[in-house]
């Protein structure tokens, strides 16, 4: 029955994962906190090893024949995204500074409008078809990751890039590689790894969900909406139009590429660990982030949906 459920929501096989997580995580934040296996297996803590696994069965699925296309097709739109990302990143910095605006500072807006969500970009990709794109993950998480802001915001504070730590950069992409290598010598890894992938995106939904609050994300209230409005009406339209327009493509990655990512919520602490000056907008920050994740994880999977609708396909 709730696998039914599931099936009947583009990506429902994360989504619905993630916010009964986020529910129950709600009102019982430390239920699998009791240390060993169990913390390993159904707190936060786990997402690190689903991450890589995902990065890993994704890497299997990419032969080397195929990653040109790929980074044509799927790399080009992650570099649209980052691009317009910056242009507006530099803007909001140099027209309201650090303070910001309507309650949404220079490390919210950075943090949230550079954001991508890798998980429900896969899930999208995957529940379409897709599921040769779906190897873009590793290259799609980099920019859910603290490091682009950190190096924008370094820039911008200090006009300097010292201090910027690159491994969780590199650490993305071993076990793409090693998936990549095993994959194209032993097309059996791909045929058992890529089986994996529906079952890594629900685990992936369910320990994201165990470090995310329904009452914190509300707590940012206005801030929160307009910056997620703000992100979507800005993000979306353009990434459509250059998928449909100039990448002939059906939409469904543009879709899936204008999400928030919920390892986003780790940024603001990340970077202002490394730039104290930003401190005082952490909390506000996380809340407009977390905002901005849950609107987007619920809301582009019907929107995918809808443009499937249109084309008359299935997912």
């Amino acid at each position: 029955m709730i696998m039914k459920f599931m099936n009947k929501i583009p990506a429902g096989n994360f989504i619905v994962p993630l916010i009964l997580s986020m529910i129950l995580f709600t009102f019982f934040p430390n239920l699998f906190r009791i240390g060993g296996v169990t913390e390993s297996f159904l707190s936060a803590d786990g997402s690190g090893f689903v991450i890589g696994m995902l990065c890993f069965a994704s890497g299997t699925t990419i032969k080397l024949n195929d990653l040109k296309d790929l980074m044509r097709y799927q790399g080009s739109l992650i570099l649209v995204k980052l691009v317009l990302s910056l242009i507006l990143t530099v803007a909001f910095l140099y027209a309201f500074g650090l303070e910001g605006i309507w309650g949404i500072s220079g490390l919210a807006f950075t943090a949230t409008i550079i954001s991508t969500n890798p998980a429900v970009y896969v899930a999208l990709l995957n529940a379409f078809g897709r599921e040769r794109d779906a190897g873009i993950y590793p290259f799609a998480g980099l920019i859910a990751l603290p490091i682009v802001p950190l190096i924008v915001l370094s820039v911008y504070v200090s006009g300097g890039l010292g201090g910027v730590n690159w491994w969780p950069v590199i650490s993305v992409f071993v076990p793409l590689i090693l998936g990549m290598i095993l994959g194209n010598l032993d097309g059996g890894f791909t045929a058992i790894f890529s089986k994996c992938m529906p079952a890594l995106l629900m685990m992936l939904g369910w320990t994201l969900g165990q470090g995310m609050d329904f009452i914190e994300a509300m707590k940012s209230g206005l801030p929160g909406v307009v910056m997620t409005v703000f992100f979507i009406i800005v993000t979306l339209p353009v990434m459509l139009l250059f998928e449909t327009k100039v990448l002939k493509g059906e939409g469904y990655s543009a879709v899936a590429i204008s999400t928030i990512a919920g390892v986003s919520t780790s940024t603001p602490a990340a970077v202002a660990a490394a730039i104290p000056e930003l401190q005082p907008y952490v909390t506000s920050a996380t809340a407009i982030i977390l905002t901005g994740v849950v609107i987007t994880s619920i809301l582009s999977p019907f929107l995918a949906g809808r443009i499937a609708a249109k084309r008359g396909e299935t997912f």
